[in-house]
């Protein structure tokens, strides 16, 4: 860091974390719940999840080339 940046994490910072890490978790954890269900996954419910995780995703990857310009 060498002084420069302040060690403290900006609004845009933790919110871009925040969605990047919510992805991960709608991933997994929503896959898991559909799969234990008693009806399975199907490919609208995979579909719907992958779809959910992709947006968390693309909102954290803009947020954090928002915080970057």
């Amino acid at each position: 860091m060498g002084g420069e940046r302040n060690p403290k994490k900006d609004g845009l910072e933790m919110m871009g974390d925040f969605c990047r890490e919510a992805s991960v978790l709608v991933l997994v954890f929503a896959t898991l719940e559909k799969v234990i269900k008693p009806e399975g996954l199907n490919l609208y419910g995979l579909g719907l999840v992958i779809g959910v995780s992709l947006a968390f995703l693309i909102v954290g990857i803009i947020l954090e080339y928002w915080r970057k310009t």
